[in-house]
């Protein structure tokens, strides 16, 4: 079994034993996968190690049985998986997650920095977490800037566009939030124009001063957690933006 599946299977164990034994779950998994063979015990234990070391597991089972192999969900696992966040865990199935959202379209830049972003997250390193999510971000207003400039749609903006991506961040997205008349989007578009370009800038600026220099920026992980579920769909409206733009009717 490759190493995403059996995670998604190591899951569904917790999801329904929260409070459980190493073997108990490797046993569920050999009764359920036919596909499950005697090397894929050790592809488990890396899933489960990287479980303890993310915080979603915790060593022992209850006040008899403190240390592993007995493991329990953390609080802030048993809400990963109540909420159906745990897929962040699972950078494969995350990037597959991204690219469905957007519907095929993708840019190596911004798929590569949210996949190494996740597994910077994953080690706990939280403001590289950031650092690349931002990049990301930057990456996503860098291609609207370039749509926007080829459409003509702004007479300053050509230059702006390309202006390296960390100068000034904050003008370039005053000037792109002018430049966009939501009269001339899709009533969905406009709607969403205002909190996903937003959400966007937050996230640069949270990692460059006004000036466009960068920062260290701190942040708590479900801070984090929460700025990577948003990003699919903040991808998907960028993408879906930059259509709209290149189609002759919205000339």
């Amino acid at each position: 079994m490759d190493k995403r599946e059996l995670r998604e299977r190591v899951f569904q164990s917790l999801k329904k034993n929260p409070q459980t034994h190493v073997h108990t779950i490797e046993n569920e998994i050999r009764q359920h996968a036919e596909g499950f063979e005697r090397h894929d015990t050790l592809t488990l234990q890396e899933v489960v190690w990287e479980l303890l070391v993310q915080g979603v597991l915790a060593p022992g089972k209850n006040s008899l049985n403190l240390n592993l192999p007995f493991v329990h969900l953390t609080e802030y696992g048993a809400r990963c998986v109540d909420d159906g966040t745990i897929l962040v865990h699972d950078p494969d199935g995350y990037v597959a997650r991204l690219i469905e959202t957007c519907g095929g379209r993708r840019d190596d830049v911004v798929v590569e920095s949210a996949r190494e972003g996740l597994l910077a997250f994953l080690a706990g390193h939280h403001a590289a977490a950031l650092v690349m999510l931002a990049r990301a971000a930057e990456t996503l207003i860098d291609l609207l800037f370039e749509t926007v400039a080829r459409q003509g749609r702004h007479s300053d903006l050509e230059a702006q566009a390309l202006e390296p991506c960390g100068a000034a961040p904050r003008a370039r997205y005053d000037a792109l939030h002018r430049a966009l008349d939501p009269s001339t989007l899709t009533q969905q578009l406009a709607e969403e124009l205002e909190p996903r370009l937003s959400g966007l800038q937050a996230l640069i600026d949270l990692s460059r001063a006004e000036t466009g220099r960068p920062r260290v920026p701190t942040s708590t992980r479900d801070d984090v957690l929460a700025r990577f579920l948003m990003l699919p769909e903040q991808c998907r409206f960028v993408h879906d933006l930059i259509d709209h733009l290149e189609r002759p009717s919205a000339d």
